[in-house]
């Protein structure tokens, strides 16, 4: 089943939507709320009263309950036409209530321990009401306080409590509160329909720019990768930050494009030499028929020439695979004075033949570097190379070593009486100076580029810098921890 692609616009427009629903409805609830307190407080207020008034309208006289509102005295008429009001005997189980109620019955309530509690009710002819219910007692007048100890019967009034609920009919206020509700409910549906619209329009002008920058990104992928995207002013600044690291990405695929453009051009450069090479000299050998020796002579210019294509393309596949995802590095720990003397045992003959001495006082101490030992080699054979075929004949080959803040420090360093020159060009691919285009086969213009990738594949760096008459090159690997 295919998952639903994750839209910004949809998520905003959802959670905005709902945000302002849930507000919509907590405001319609809370005017609804605050309406309704407002309408029945007052009700509510004259329920009470009432009630206060009947809860004196009790009266123990003759060792009998006296309703003296039901007698005509202590009240007024409008009270006992009008109000809605019903006793109950709790002793005896028998009730009395209000003539405006026809003999129909009130709900019969009240309070915990007969506290005093306000309830919406429902009257038999099905109006809607306001009711308070709640327990009172008789009173008692001195002068029959004193008629019932003369008898000898005193009755406490607290033995015959009494349930009082005084309704109040509210069908009209129900009826307002009900088209209130239907008018709170219509505004919310309304307000929200509104606001979703007007959270599209707000949402869809806010994503433009994304829609705008999306455009032009599609655009440099198809036709101009090495282009940089046009950042209008009115970019957002959540978007900028994004545009403006897409550029440096860009800026770096176009340089890795130029690097590569440059390394093709070189190499096919490289290629042609060794290649015209070869073929004329086979051309030359066919061109008339020679005896064995001439044959042999030719034979071997095109060996050398073969070696030298094929030195040309190891480095060029070496150089091509550091870096890979796929190409582990295996890092360990590699103890690095005695690998630098071991990486030097191949280049003494040749140093010797030019009178050249290495110095290795700088590397006698013992430190531990994490490298991976194929990649250490390959730097360590180009900077030894380089160093006994650049530096002035009878001259000294500094190497040493030093721990740094950043790790541990390799330096080789030759006389050279060559102009100086930048040594960042050093590590071009495929870069000779003119004078060494007649070099040796190794020296094909790879082999700092291929170190300088080694080192950086590793986690360190190399360097080179002119000084004093002197070339030294400077490389960085991580130490390893004890």
């Amino acid at each position: 089943m295919r998952m639903k692609t994750p839209s910004i616009r949809r998520t905003l427009l959802i959670r905005c939507g709902l945000g302002i629903g849930a507000l919509l409805c907590l405001l319609s609830v809370g005017i609804y709320l605050l309406v309704e307190g407002s309408l029945y407080g007052e009700i509510d207020d004259s329920i009470k009263d009432t009630a206060a008034i009947l809860s004196n309208q009790v009266e123990l006289e003759d060792g009998h309950i006296n309703y003296e509102w039901a007698e005509g005295q202590g009240t007024n008429s409008a009270l006992v036409e009008d109000g809605l009001f019903q006793f109950w005997n709790e002793k005896q189980g028998t009730s009395t209530s209000s003539p405006a109620l026809h003999g129909q019955m009130l709900p019969r309530f009240r309070g915990a321990d007969g506290a005093p509690v306000l309830r919406k009710i429902v009257l038999a002819d099905g109006r809607h009401a306001r009711a308070v219910g709640l327990r009172i007692y008789p009173f008692v007048l001195p002068k029959e306080q004193e008629a019932m100890q003369a008898r000898g019967e005193v009755i406490d009034p607290r033995s015959l409590p009494q349930t009082l609920v005084v309704a109040r009919e509210v069908e009209a206020v129900h009826r307002s509160l009900q088209r209130l509700r239907w008018i709170l409910a219509a505004g919310c549906v309304l307000t929200l329909g509104l606001g979703f619209l007007l959270i599209e329009l707000a949402v869809r002008s806010s994503l433009k720019p994304i829609q705008q920058l999306a455009k032009q990104v599609q655009d440099r992928a198809e036709h101009q990768l090495d282009k940089g995207l046009d950042l209008p002013e009115e970019l957002p600044v959540e978007l900028r930050g994004l545009a403006e690291h897409f550029n440096l990405l860009l800026g770096r695929v176009a340089a890795i494009r130029e690097r590569e453009r440059d390394f093709v051009r070189h190499a096919a450069h490289e290629l042609r030499t060794p290649i015209a090479g070869l073929r004329a000299t086979a051309d030359v050998a066919l061109a008339h028929p020679r005896d064995a020796a001439a044959y042999a002579e030719y034979l071997g210019s095109c060996q050398k020439s073969a070696m030298e294509l094929g030195e040309l393309v190891k480095r060029l596949s070496a150089l091509a695979r550091i870096g890979r995802e796929t190409q582990a590095v295996a890092l360990e720990k590699i103890e690095l004075s005695a690998l630098l003397r071991e990486s030097w045992v191949p280049f003494q003959a040749a140093a010797e033949a030019r009178g050249l001495k290495a110095d290795f006082a700088g590397s006698s101490t013992a430190m531990t570097a994490l490298a991976d030992p194929a990649l250490l080699k390959i730097v360590l054979n180009n900077l030894f190379d380089n160093a006994v075929c650049y530096a002035i004949p009878s001259s000294t080959i500094r190497v040493a070593m030093e721990k740094q803040a950043s790790g541990i420090e390799i330096r080789v360093a030759n006389r050279t009486d060559q102009a100086p020159i930048d040594p960042e060009r050093l590590f071009e691919p495929l870069f000779r100076r003119n004078a060494s285009r007649d070099d040796a086969d190794s020296h094909l213009g790879i082999g700092l580029t291929l170190s300088l990738e080694a080192a950086r594949a590793m986690g360190g760096s190399l360097r080179g810098e002119y000084g004093d008459g002197e070339i030294r090159f400077a490389l960085l690997l991580p130490e390893a921890q004890a």
